[in-house]
């Protein structure tokens, strides 16, 4: 059974099939220009998440910097109000008098100061360092 059809050759035929031609090359056409502009649609999109992905992860490194900064900035502070502190110590005539007499010693006129040991471990600490400090000063 062969196909006997023959195609008639009218002016409604031809209008029909140059019509079927143009909407062929139109759909070529829809569907290179969908094909584009998905793929430009599909960079855009990668590129906004690749760069919002990227800012985030900068935003975390830097508020670990901030909080890292902030910690040793309470840390700076926390030592200056203590260096302040010193300061207004060492201002005081009385406290200067105390760290003389208690740490190196010192004494007013006419009175004699006596060092106690605190306990045993200590006792048994300024011993040592005194019999290092002989023999060291008898090598000598």
């Amino acid at each position: 059974m062969t196909n006997k059809i023959i195609k008639m050759l009218n002016k409604y035929t031809i209008d029909l099939d140059s019509k079927k031609e143009s909407l062929k090359g139109e759909r070529k056409v829809r569907r290179r220009r969908m094909i584009i502009v998905s793929m430009l649609a599909f960079v855009f999109i990668f590129a906004f998440i690749s760069g919002g992905i990227k800012q985030k992860v900068e935003n975390r490194a830097l508020k670990d910097e901030v909080r890292e900064t902030e910690l040793v900035l309470e840390e700076k502070q926390e030592k200056r109000a203590e260096l302040e502190q010193e300061i207004i110590q060492l201002n005081d005539e009385n406290y200067i008098r105390r760290i003389a007499r208690g740490d190196f010693f010192m004494s007013g006129s006419g009175e004699l100061i006596f060092s106690l040991p605190e306990s045993k471990k200590e006792s048994n600490q300024t011993e040592t360092q005194a019999n290092e400090n002989e023999d060291s000063e008898s090598k000598e």
